[in-house]
């Protein structure tokens, strides 16, 4: 969905909008279901203002089993676009303190695709657990500690210990 800047007013355009699962690409993860977007989109002075939201049913891979699970994601969307500069160029771009909650429009219009796409991936947690107790899988043998003990033997010395370790099994015998 895009957005013609010129026929954006002060007064503002509410837009709805939803996109089916394969229209929005993620790498890490799988829409579940249609994901509706609302808001609205208005122009103040140089400035595109677009407020909006949306939620969003997600099936992602645990981090520490690696097992598949749905979670849901909601996130709200509050952005300020200006202008790109045609004279811009990397050489005369000054970044200012009050540049920093903006982003960059070129062609006249907006494209609310992307931006969905960036929010959604961006309100990820960082995190990603299946649920707060998974104890993941073996480093050893990759058993899913959530399903079943592992039979790896734990009995390894920290190699940096390796040489005390030495030392005390010397020492030892001649204690006896």
């Amino acid at each position: 969905m895009r957005f013609e800047v010129e026929k954006l007013d002060a007064k503002g355009t509410l837009f709805e909008h939803e996109y089916a699962p394969e229209e929005i690409p993620l790498e890490e993860a799988r829409l579940l279901a249609p994901l509706a977007v609302s808001g609205r989109v208005w122009r103040k002075g140089r400035e595109v203002l677009l407020r909006g939201e949306f939620a969003a049913r997600i099936e992602v891979h645990c981090d520490r089993c690696l097992r598949e699970f749905e979670t849901q994601v909601e996130v709200g969307i509050d952005v300020a676009y200006v202008a790109a500069e045609d004279d811009a160029t990397d050489e005369n771009l000054e970044l200012r303190a009050d540049d920093m909650g903006q982003s960059v429009f070129s062609g006249g219009f907006i494209d609310l695709d992307e931006l969905v796409r960036e929010q959604l991936l961006l309100a990820f947690p960082m995190r990603r657990l299946c649920r707060e107790e998974c104890r993941g899988l073996c480093p050893r043998c990759g058993a899913d500690l959530n399903v079943e003990e592992c039979r790896c033997t734990t009995s390894e010395t920290d190699p940096r210990w390796a040489a005390l370790a030495a030392w005390k099994q010397r020492k030892e015998p001649d204690q006896d």
